[in-house]
Formats: C-alpha cells, structure tokens, sequence
C-alpha cells in the first residue's frame, strides 16, 4: 500500500510540475546525498510550486517519509549539525568584531572554544556516506536510491526485496574479502575442496612425510544409500579418542609461527590478499580503481 500510495502522489506531482520536475528530482539527489536538509529540500520544492499545488508535494513527500522511514531521522541530524556550526561561527564572529573595535589586549572567554560536554552518542559527529561512516548501507537507504534511480529512468518504482537483496549481498561482499585476508594469514581446513572452516587451528607442515590422513572418509561427502542388502553405509562419526589423536597429531606436525598478528587487518594484507585473489572483485573497474588507491596509500610520502 505505501509503494501504491507514493506513485499515485509521484504521478499527481509531475503533471503539476510539468518541465520543472527535472530540477524538483535534483534537489531531491542533493537530499539523499545529505547536502540538503529535509527543510531545505521542502523550502527549495516550494519555490517551484504555487500556493495551491503545494499539497502535492507534500502528498508525495509524506508518501516517501513512510516508505523511507530512515530519511527524516538522517535529515533532522543534518539540521542539527548545521545549527550547531552556525551558531559557534556566529559567536566567533562577534567575539572578532568587538576586538578589533578596541585597541587594547583583551582575554578570550575559553569556554566558546571548548567542545560540548555530552556523553557518546548523544551529540553527532557529522552525517557522511557509508564508507565514511564504515557502517554498511541499510534497507532505508538503499529504497532511497533504487526509488530516485527508477524515476530518473521513467520506472514506477523499487521493490523493497530487491534492496534487501543488495543489503545481503554488500554482507556477504564483505565476508568473502574478509575470510580471504583471514586464510591468507592462518592456516584452514576444506571440505569437499571449497569450503573452509577451522581457520586459525593448528596446521600440519606440508613438507612433512605423513600417512595419517591419506585417505579420510569423514572429509568427504554423504553417501547415498539405497534398499538393497549388500549396500555399504556412511562410517560412524568418529570417537572422542579419535578426535583426540587427531588433534594432538595436528600440533605435534604443525610448524610454530613466529610472525606475531595483530587482531586487527591490515591495507597491507588487504592489498596482497587482493592481488593473489583477484576473483573477489569481479568488476575489474572497482577493483583496479580500489588497487590503485591501496597502493597510493601504502607507497605515497603524504600518507
């Protein structure tokens, strides 16, 4: 009902803006970019409507408040942000102004230049994009960009699976990266030749003769059985004597590491995890433009 009820208002606003709807969606950009508040879009809408047109666009702009309920919390913190910069460059101005009206030494009140004594998280420290935020995006904010995209392009609109969708697969983009930087730097175990698990355990050294695990049958996998008699089933899973034999023969051939790893991951493995794997990132223009970065970053003096 949301979706029905913000086309049908879409739909009413551009017959009444006509040739002025191109200019109406760009100021609605600058809002989703968050170069604009809330207000300032509503301020800059209404010079473009007259008096009784106005209900339109605030038809249209309830309509997308309710499908995007991220966009008004996200615009009121901008509003904020900005009042806040105002008012301390205010303040610095007059502070200036009656200085330099007088002659004399005069000693500057510290209290303006102090930062606000609020605890974390109450204030805000500047609404920036997702990466700049180093959060990941959310369904609000991807509908918020499907839905300008799909009107910019003379579609009805976007479907909140298919943001959904794209909010999964930015997190599983981000897996992949990170458990390929994490088996890069330990050792991990594979089943069925792709899937890894284990990773950080203790390793066997490779270049050690061993027949322990020639052939494995737990590693394989399931065995399909059928009614007949003669048929053979699946081994029992192991016993804890043999999981214990098992991992004690693991520590015992694996090789001490005397490269110590921070918790945190580094652009260095990052880059070298990129340029061994470079199926990770299918697009080669993301991935060559975010190569070069890296290594700008990591070789550049102004770094």
């Amino acid at each position: 009902m949301a979706s029905e009820a913000l086309n049908v208002s879409r739909r009413k606003l551009n017959e009444v803006l006509g040739e002025k709807s191109t200019k109406y969606f760009n100021h609605m950009k600058q809002w989703f970019r968050m170069k604009l508040t809330k207000e300032e879009f509503d301020a800059e809408a209404r010079a473009l409507l007259t008096i009784d047109q106005v209900h339109y666009h605030n038809e249209f702009l309830l309509a997308l408040l309710n499908k995007v309920e991220g966009l008004a919390e996200t615009s009121m913190t901008i509003a904020q942000e900005k009042a806040n910069s105002q008012h301390r460059n205010s303040r610095r101005h007059k502070r200036n102004s009656r200085t330099s009206e007088r002659s004399n030494f005069e000693p500057v009140d510290l209290l303006e230049y102090l930062p606000s004594n609020s605890p974390p998280g109450a204030g805000s420290d500047g609404v920036k994009y997702a990466t700049q935020e180093i959060f990941l995006p959310d369904h609000a904010l991807v509908v918020g960009r499907f839905m300008l995209a799909a009107w910019e392009l003379g579609l009805e609109g976007a479907d909140d699976e298919a943001a959904d969708l794209i909010v999964v697969a930015v997190q599983h983009f981000l897996k992949n990266i990170i458990s390929a930087v994490i088996s890069q730097r330990k050792g991990y175990k594979t089943r069925n030749k792709h899937f890894k698990y284990d990773i950080g355990g203790d390793m066997p050294n490779m270049w050690l003769r061993n027949s322990n695990k020639l052939y494995d049958p737990q590693s394989e996998g399931r065995v399909g059985l059928d009614d007949s008699n003669d048929v053979l089933g699946p081994r029992c899973p192991p016993t804890i004597d043999e999981v214990e034999q098992s991992a004690v023969l693991e520590i015992a051939c694996s090789s001490s590491n005397s490269q110590h790893n921070e918790d945190r991951l580094t652009l260095d493995e990052l880059y070298h995890t990129l340029l061994t794997h470079k199926n990770i990132i299918a697009c080669h223009s993301v991935y060559a433009v975010n190569m070069e970065r890296m290594a700008v970053m990591l070789n550049h003096p102004s770094y």
